[in-house]
Formats: structure tokens, C-alpha cells, sequence
């Protein structure tokens, strides 16, 4: 079993067709077929099958990937080890991020660690609590930075809350409801709101914001996978959407948007760093993560008090 054959079936199990994963490592078809091919026979078991949708593992196949990303990932952490350890300011960090925090801190981090280490590589990838957390079991991520309702228990992983945050409702600059003082959920209950919904949770906590302030959920709701769809339709329109209020600190750009003054109470929805429990970061990526949370600390003084 070669580290190379590992590799190429991850391609080809992540991408689901031999062209695709030709493609994305810059090889040929049929080197990464037979590469397969050899792998399968050292095993005496069939890793993939062709379907309809394309090449899917067996379960055989599924078994030896979930093995072969904990290589992939802890290689990759030993070459970061490696180089910092010879005093090179290299190394790549994986990171998975939910769409409010990609929007808002991690840009930030990412801009201030770069000015120190220009030669870090980032992979970044969007997610949401609690969907990224097989990715970060099996190492094929390093980093998640996620909005989560509370702080989760899993032996498996550490949890470390980022920022301390609140939802707050948010509309067009020039919406009607931007005048006046402060505004009550029952003021909102009328208007038509979007809910970003990645999962039940973004349904779920637009419905407890009311709830737990003794009100029936807004009727008017268009729901949307795409928080860049979302933030597009409350920026062109009169809909109302929750957002977490790091998402306008320092923001004068995003000045399209803005967040209300609420004398409701609203709830918390705190960011998250998660990463391997039992696993030492590789020195780059912890470096990384005490840039985030100096990032942070900035963040909150820059926050809107609402």
C-alpha cells in the first residue's frame, strides 16, 4: 500500500469520476486507474464501483478512506512541524467556517496572520455546526470556526469559544424600519423575512427568537441555502434576516445593510474554534489560532452596541 494510491482514491472518491480527479491532481486516467488497480489487488477487495451517478466507495472502500484521510491529514501536519521547525514561516492551514464568520472575522485574521507569514497557503471551505465536524474528526480539516447555539461536549474534539455574539435582526440601509428608536420583535412579525438555511438550525433559531418572547414566528418567510443570495434579497428589498453582530464590526463597506436597535432580548450565538481533541496543532496552525482570538479581541470593541 502506497501513500500515492491513498491519494488517488481520495480523488477519486471526493470527486466522484476518474476525469475530474485526473484533473485535479495532474495526472492521467489510466495512471490513477491502475494505481486503483494495484491497491485493490494488494487488499484481495473491490474500493470502487461505477453507478449511474458516477464512482462511488464500496463499503470495503469506505472503511480504508477514513483510514487514508487520518494519513493524509497527519502528513500534512508533520510537513508544517517540519518547516517551522527549520524556522520557515510556511505551511498550510485547512479551515472550515461558517458563512457569517467567512464574512466577517476570518478575513481578518487571515490579513493580519499574512502580514507576518505571506508564504502560509489557506484552504478554506464554508460549513456549518454541525455538519463539519466529520471532516475535523478524520484531520481533513485543521481549524473550524463556527457559530454554534451552545457549548457542545464531544471527547473526540476541544471546543474553544471565540467570540461572544448575539443574532440581531438586519434590513437595507434605506428600510422604513431603520427610523425611529428601538424596535420590538412584535414591531417585525409583519414584514417578510429570509432565513439562511444551511441546515434546521437557521429555521430553528428564527422560530425560538420569537418563541421565547411569547410570539407566534413571522408567517412571510422565504428560506435560502445561499447566505450570499440572502444577504443580496434583504440588500435589494424590505426582508429581514438574523445575523450575528461581528458581522458589522469596522463594516462602514457593508453600509448597505444594517442591524436594529432591539429592546427585545435576543439570543446568543456564540463563535466557535473546534479542532481535534488528543491532537497537538501543528505550530503554524496554532499560531494561527492565537491570531484569531487577538482578532477577536478587536472585534468585540469594534462591534455595534445594540
Amino acid at each position: 500500500m502506497k501513500l500515492s494510491q491513498l491519494r488517488n482514491l481520495i480523488a477519486v472518491a471526493e470527486a466522484g469520476s476518474l476525469r475530474q480527479a485526473a484533473a485535479a491532481l495532474n495526472l492521467s486516467q489510466s495512471s490513477i486507474t491502475k494505481s486503483i488497480q494495484q491497491l485493490e489487488q494488494s487488499l484481495g477487495v473491490e474500493l470502487l464501483i461505477r453507478t449511474p451517478q458516477g464512482i462511488i466507495p464500496t463499503a470495503a472502500g469506505n472503511a480504508l478512506l477514513n483510514r487514508a484521510k487520518v494519513v493524509e491529514a497527519e502528513l500534512r501536519q508533520a510537513r508544517n512541524d517540519v518547516e517551522m521547525a527549520q524556522g520557515a514561516a510556511v505551511g498550510e492551514i485547512k479551515i472550515m467556517a461558517s458563512p457569517t464568520v467567512s464574512v466577517g472575522l476570518l478575513p481578518r485574521a487571515i490579513v493580519n496572520f499574512r502580514r507576518a507569514r505571506p508564504r502560509v497557503s489557506f484552504h478554506i471551505e464554508e460549513g456549518v455546526y454541525p455538519d463539519v465536524l466529520p471532516t475535523l474528526r478524520t484531520g481533513e480539516v485543521d481549524i473550524a470556526l463556527c457559530l454554534v447555539p451552545e457549548m457542545p461536549s464531544d471527547e473526540e474534539l476541544e471546543f474553544s469559544i471565540v467570540l461572544q455574539d448575539n443574532l440581531t435582526p438586519a434590513v437595507r440601509s434605506e428600510h422604513p424600519l431603520t427610523l425611529g428608536g428601538r424596535k420590538a420583535l412584535a414591531d417585525l412579525i409583519g414584514y417578510d423575512w429570509i432565513i439562511y438555511r444551511r441546515n434546521r438550525t437557521g429555521r430553528d433559531i428564527v422560530e425560538h427568537t420569537f418563541t421565547d418572547n411569547g410570539l407566534e414566528p413571522p408567517p412571510n418567510v422565504v428560506e435560502c441555502t445561499s447566505f450570499a443570495c440572502t444577504l443580496a434579497l434583504v440588500e435589494s428589498g424590505d426582508f429581514i434576516t438574523l445575523l450575528p453582530t461581528q458581522i458589522f464590526a469596522g463594516r462602514q463597506r457593508r453600509s448597505s445593510i444594517t442591524p436594529l436597535f432591539m429592546a427585545s432580548p435576543m439570543p446568543s450565538w456564540n463563535v466557535a474554534a473546534i479542532t481535534r481533541g488528543r491532537h497537538r496543532l501543528s505550530p503554524v496552525c496554532q499560531a494561527f489560532l492565537d491570531e484569531i482570538m487577538r482578532t477577536a479581541e478587536k472585534t468585540k470593541s469594534q462591534s455595534p452596541r445594540l
